[in-house]
């Protein structure tokens, strides 16, 4: 019987519909911190872990679909926390469940979350969790080219942040340039509503102020040095320069700027911030790579040109396109700021501070699903052991949305979304890559059904698109 299984689990279409999945002899890490377990065998029913076990003790249900799991090595699925146009674009589910992402943070969310969700139902074809956001809240001087929700004052942030929690958006955006008066309402109002507001830390907040006002994580570092600098009084009041899309902080100034603020790192100052992120459950979603993506407009060996051919045609011509008005002494500039940024992050990993794995997909040259494990092996440059860069896609995404309860680490119980990967990635944390089969809420997709995927995702990306470009941003 078994061998019949094991045939079947060869034969069967990629999209498995099985009684029971058993994934047998194989090393479990399963994101709590423990260590690898090895020899062991899961059992999923229907879409959730109903048994871990070593092998020799287990035994199979009849009518399983077995795969021999001997020498492989099994996570959780990871998540991606910042990322953009992956809820909304189907075109980026195939990249995202090839790469082992069986989750996304949706950072820029529809108007109505309850009618996209109505509507995603019909979607027939497998996809990721997602966690969506409502549309961004910026200030009325928003130069953003996909038009934000602009709000000027305390009773417009009030109104729009009752209409996305009343139209079922998991947490409110909030982003660059919106006026104190009007941040401090969303934050007032969302704390009533019990809805989470998370973003960028405004031009005219501090970082002590935003995590004290119940932001739930902050996005790309923005403010977040400055408030570990000697000189953050004079840093926050020097006025950031708009960078490419109007209200960025994507420039020679502001990389100068932030250089100054890690050059007066003072340690003191830093240790009482990261106490203050930890007591307050502030979550700090870094976004390496999409730093370095920004920063390295001028190097091609970071454009990764093997993936551009999944990402379609007009969305990759506005990447070839994009100028940030540049010089050479900036850019020189910006490359220095990456290391400085990877210590930072190391800094406050090791105070405790809570780390969210994002990518920011879709900035220019930020892929869906490929990038996130560039991200996982930044955090651990940065200083994160691999296991907690594990983590910051796995567990800390649960934790962040309050779903640890059913998802983020291997434990029975919990929903099925697992990754089998043929090397250890707690030896190296590049071996994230090495993908051989995914299970999405319990179904098993093969590694040939995900070789499918990309290639039906590289044929999609080949047709001119009639909408023109389709790239959101941070």
């Amino acid at each position: 019987m078994r061998v019949v299984c094991i045939l079947l689990s060869i034969l069967l279409s990629p999209l498995v519909w099985a009684e029971s999945l058993v994934i047998q002899s194989v090393t479990v890490i399963d994101a709590t911190g423990k260590p690898p377990q090895a020899g062991v065998t899961v059992v999923v029913e229907r879409d959730r872990i109903t048994a871990i076990s070593p092998s020799r003790k287990l035994k199979i249900p009849a009518r399983s679909q077995v795969v021999n799991g001997k020498g492989k090595f099994l996570i959780p699925g990871l998540w991606d926390m910042h990322a953009h146009y992956s809820a909304l674009g189907t075109w980026t589910y195939p990249l995202e469940l090839a790469n082992g992402v069986l989750g996304i943070r949706e950072m820029w969310g529809p108007e109505d979350a309850n009618a996209w969700r109505a509507s995603h139902t019909k979607y027939s074809k497998p996809s990721p969790s997602a966690y969506v956001g409502s549309p961004i809240i910026d200030g009325p001087k928003s130069a953003l080219p996909w038009p934000p929700t602009r709000v000027s004052n305390a009773t417009e942030a009030r109104a729009a942040v009752d209409r996305y929690q009343a139209n079922g958006a998991d947490f409110i955006k909030v982003y660059t340039l919106l006026p104190r008066e009007a941040y401090f309402a969303i934050a007032d109002e969302a704390r009533k509503l019990g809805i989470p507001f998370a973003g960028h830390v405004p031009d005219e907040i501090t970082v002590e102020e935003a995590s004290d006002a119940g932001q739930r994580s902050m996005e790309h570092l923005i403010g977040v040095p400055l408030g570990a600098s000697s000189e953050e009084e004079a840093l926050f009041r020097e006025k950031p320069v708009s960078g490419t899309f109007g209200d960025f902080n994507n420039t020679g100034n502001d990389y100068r700027r932030y250089l100054r603020a890690y050059a007066t790192y003072d340690e003191s100052k830093a240790a009482a911030l990261f106490a203050r992120f930890s007591n307050n459950g502030t979550w700090q979603c870094p976004t390496l790579v999409e730093e370095r993506s920004w920063a390295h407009l001028d190097d091609g060996k970071f454009k990764h040109q093997e993936w551009l051919k999944f990402v379609p045609f007009q969305d990759r011509s506005y990447w070839t396109g994009v100028n940030q008005g540049m010089t050479v002494a900036d850019y020189a500039d910006a490359h220095r700021l990456l290391p400085e940024e990877l210590k930072f992050v190391g800094h406050m990993y090791r105070a405790g501070v809570g780390i969210l794995a994002g990518t920011d997909a879709m900035v220019p040259y930020v892929f869906p699903g490929f990038s996130l494990h560039d991200e996982l092996a930044l955090l651990v440059e940065a200083g994160l052991p691999p296991m907690a860069a594990l983590q910051a896609a796995t567990i800390n995404p649960a934790r962040f949305m309050g779903q640890a309860d059913r998802r983020g680490t291997i434990e029975v119980g919990k929903v099925a979304d697992l990754v089998l990967l043929d090397r250890d990635p707690l030896a190296d944390i590049h071996n994230s890559v090495s993908i051989r089969a995914v299970i999405l809420g319990g179904k098993f997709l093969s590694r040939a059904s995900l070789d499918a995927m990309l290639a039906e995702a590289e044929a999609f990306a080949a047709k001119p698109a009639p909408n023109g470009p389709q790239t959101a941003t941070k």
